[in-house]
């Protein structure tokens, strides 16, 4: 019989308690070439097998599951001594007529997120934000061989937010297919191990995203309602955040997160900090540079640009109410939102010739992107674009 190695450290979930939640597991050498690895997370920690390739490298797979807040059971939930038992198992099998490992859904993740964040750290980061909300706080724990596709369709509807708004309704679907897309990447992900033996992925596979959600809302205004929606606004705050919508073009959560010191009125810009695409510098046109002067004068650099009435910064979905009510004023659609004149923004800057990129770069979003969703608006601009810039005799 093999001997079982000791390890201070990782034999007894107390000291294991006092170990650092990382992404890097803490290794013990359990054979030649093989060691056994705990991966402590904010929940259960995990078991890592890794072994050496004989050229200077090692391949990890999974184990299983720690048994830091439930009992061991051998199957799905592991103490050190099962761990180690079926890590020296995992390591001398073959692929052929081998059980399939005990990889919890977290692992996973957290094996995907490690390759992904390689790639790209941003894309890293929204990822696992989002299946840390969404995601891995019910599937987290499950074994992936587990999972079923009437799970995975059940926690798909539960994201559908209730909501006589139908357009809270399409966004809320339109969210719920981008942490599908991400799940089945990192599910994909592990079956593409060949050490994770798992062959079939029907439960994710057969679950379908909503259809016909992501088309943007056909809504936007002319500078005529623009400026009617800003009068009939239930107070100033809400009018010059519809302003501040329509002159940059920004996502309301960006505007919401900018400061008065991200302003610079020198360079005629303002820098977003927070958004879904990375930082980027907004280049003003004369009449938003003025707006955003008369704002910020006087006031301190670290106060945020834009406030409620009540003085407290805007928050998700504060925006909801006012602007309804300042729609339903002004005689305009109330199906509208600020996200209409973003789309006001691209649409008006496409039909005066403003450069793709430049459309792009200040908006947050990419040529690709606006070539598909304003496609209709580029089509009906075009004579117009050849007769200001193709050459002529």
């Amino acid at each position: 019989m093999a001997p079982r190695i000791r390890s201070y450290s990782l034999e007894n979930r107390s000291r294991r308690e006092k170990l650092p939640i990382a992404k890097k597991p803490v290794f013990v050498r359990i054979g030649s070439g093989i060691s056994l690895g705990y991966r402590r997370n904010k929940t259960a920690g995990t078991w890592v097998l890794k072994v050496a390739d004989g050229k200077g490298g090692a391949k990890t797979s999974a184990v299983g599951t720690a048994d830091d807040n439930a009992d061991a059971d051998g199957i799905g939930i592991l103490n050190y001594w099962q761990a180690q038992e079926l890590a020296k198992k995992k390591a001398s099998a073959t692929t052929d007529g081998a059980p399939p490992a005990l990889l919890t859904v977290r692992m996973a993740a957290d094996f995907y997120l490690d390759v992904l964040k390689g790639r790209n750290p941003r894309t890293a980061a929204d990822t696992r934000g989002r299946l840390e909300k969404h995601f891995l706080p019910k599937f987290g724990s499950q074994l992936v061989t587990t999972l079923t596709r009437t799970k995975l369709d059940g926690w798909l509807t539960s994201l559908i937010k209730v909501s006589d708004d139908t357009e809270t309704v399409r966004r809320s679907k339109d969210s719920a297919n981008r942490v599908l897309s991400m799940v089945k990447a990192l599910l994909n992900h592990a079956v593409r191990d060949p050490s994770n033996r798992i062959t079939d992925d029907s439960a994710w596979r057969l679950v379908k995203p909503f259809h016909g959600v992501s088309k943007p809302r056909d809504i936007r205004y002319t500078a005529a309602e623009v400026r009617k929606l800003i009068d009939s606004a239930p107070n100033e705050e809400t009018a010059n955040m519809i302003k501040g919508s329509y002159l940059t073009g920004a996502r309301y959560g960006e505007l919401a997160e900018t400061r008065i010191g991200h302003f610079d009125a020198s360079k005629g810009s303002i820098r977003i900090n927070v958004s879904k695409t990375g930082r980027r510098n907004v280049i003003l046109q004369s009449s938003a540079i003025d707006f955003f002067n008369s704002i910020t004068n006087g006031r301190s650099s670290d106060e945020y640009i834009f406030i409620k009435s009540d003085g407290n910064r805007w928050k998700r979905s504060d925006q909801t109410r006012p602007i309804k009510e300042a729609l339903k004023a002004a005689g305009l659609p109330t199906e509208g939102s600020l996200y209409a004149l973003r789309h006001t923004y691209v649409s008006m800057a496409i039909e005066g010739g403003m450069p793709l990129n430049v459309i792009a770069e200040n908006c947050g979003t990419s040529v690709r992107m606006i070539e598909k969703t304003y496609a209709k608006i580029l089509a009906e601009s075009r004579r117009d674009f050849i007769e200001r810039g193709a050459p002529t005799l």
